[in-house]
């Protein structure tokens, strides 16, 4: 599936992997803090989560605008 997203830093998003098998985080709503290369240089997201504050480093495919 292929869906286009504009992420902003500062913009907030919601985990909705298109992989069913990635379950982790999934429907969490977080914040961007951030845009990182990995060691091998792949981008990945920094965000801070909305219920908990804490912060993690997510694939870029993994975010999706949320839709109320």
């Amino acid at each position: 599936m292929n869906e286009t997203v504009n992420l902003a830093i500062g913009g907030s998003y919601v985990v909705a992997p298109d992989n069913p098998r990635k379950t982790k985080n999934r429907g969490r709503l977080c914040t961007i803090l951030s845009f990182d290369l990995n060691p091998d240089y792949e981008l990945e997201v920094r965000v801070v989560f909305h219920d908990t504050n804490r912060e993690a480093s997510l694939q870029v495919s993994d975010l999706k605008k949320i839709t109320e």
